[in-house]
């Protein structure tokens, strides 16, 4: 069988919310996610799957995947996808108020956007070893 790549995209909507997607059609949206999914493929390395066997026409995996290894991908997909929100132009300049003329910094909101990629990168990552060894037994290990 296969997995196509709608089946993770649907767990990254139930994800984030962002309604500028719903300014883009369906491709365009699914051409955004595609590169957050293969960006996500490099990082998950020890995928007992060949994520590299794939269908780029189709949109799919070549292989069924387990639920836990969708969710790995998707997780992995929220921070690439936070990822360029934290080096946009808007938030790295300083943002002058014409009420009173006061500068206010953007860091908090960044500083923000951080942290909650780096929770989404150590879930991630504490999924990915939880994977590595959830077929392995200690017997294994004698």
């Amino acid at each position: 069988m296969a997995t196509p790549f709608s089946e993770i995209y649907g767990r990254v909507y139930n994800k984030i919310s962002d309604y500028s997607f719903l300014n883009l059609t369906q491709n365009e949206v699914e051409d955004i996610l595609e590169s957050y999914l293969l960006s996500s493929i490099v990082k998950f390395k020890k995928c007992k799957k060949d994520l590299s066997n794939r269908d780029q026409a189709l949109k799919q995996f070549n292989e069924d995947l387990t639920d836990e290894e969708k969710e790995i991908l998707a997780t992995l997909m929220c921070v690439e996808y936070l990822t360029p929100k934290l080096i946009t132009s808007e938030l790295l300049k300083q943002k002058l108020s014409t009420k009173d003329y006061q500068l206010y910094s953007q860091a908090n909101q960044i500083k923000e956007i951080r942290e909650v990629r780096d929770k989404m990168k150590s879930e991630a990552n504490q999924m990915m070893i939880s994977y590595s060894y959830s077929e392995n037994s200690l017997d294994d290990l004698l």
